[in-house]
């Protein structure tokens, strides 16, 4: 079963690992801790943005931007949601007809994060000041899609508990419930990615912290 949220979450640590290299950008966004039952498979992909002055990479960005719900973004992470299972079963000892019950054991959820990111082709020499305004931006945007991947992980890992966790149903009902119990967290997760955006102000609040971090 799976599951699919567009954001604008025994322990690993996971990376998630740049296709490319790109200008003036890390090599990697640290997603923390994985949850016990969790796979990240994590991906960050780019769009290239060739400009020579502000006025033009800023339009650079809103032109060839990823969009969603027809608005324009400088960034935006995708997360897709995948289960499975072992089923466990066993005879009702309260059915009179002895009918068989079902749970799920050993869950493993996969969580397959993409966050599409700008990438700036200079098409002349920035000076210092442009530069400086790229390293904030990047800095500050890196972050925020890293709070939207990381709540995905988050949710993967409540998806494992749920489905661990549930009682022994009638055999024929247990992919019903479970794949009700999976998007039941999908659902609270999208509200999570939206309320994120909101107090961040898709991301303003973390570029301008990265702007202050970086001033003398």
């Amino acid at each position: 079963m799976d599951g699919f949220v567009i954001a604008r979450g025994g322990m690993v640590t996971v990376s998630l690992t740049l296709i490319s290299g790109c200008f003036g950008q890390q090599t990697h966004i640290d997603l923390g801790a994985v949850p016990a039952g969790v796979t990240v498979d994590a991906k960050l992909q780019y769009y290239d943005v060739t400009a020579a002055s502000l006025t033009d990479l800023r339009r650079g960005m809103i032109q060839l931007g990823p969009r969603w719900e027809g608005r324009s973004y400088q960034a935006v992470t995708q997360s897709r949601f995948r289960w499975g299972y072992v089923v466990e079963s066993a005879r009702s000892s309260v059915d009179s007809a002895s009918s068989m019950l079902c749970q799920p054991r050993k869950v493993r959820v996969t969580v397959q994060t993409v966050v599409v990111f700008p990438r700036w082709n200079p098409s002349a020499e920035p000076d210092s000041a442009m530069l400086e305004w790229w390293h904030q931006l990047n800095a500050g945007l890196m972050e925020h899609e890293r709070g939207h991947a990381r709540l995905s992980v988050k949710t993967a890992g409540d998806i494992a508990k749920s489905l661990e966790a549930m009682a022994p149903v009638p055999c024929d009902d247990l992919a019903r419930q479970v794949s009700s119990a999976g998007q039941q967290r999908i659902i609270v997760e999208r509200r999570q990615q939206v309320e994120y955006d909101r107090s961040t102000r898709h991301g303003a609040t973390q570029i301008e912290q990265a702007s202050r971090l970086r001033s003398p």
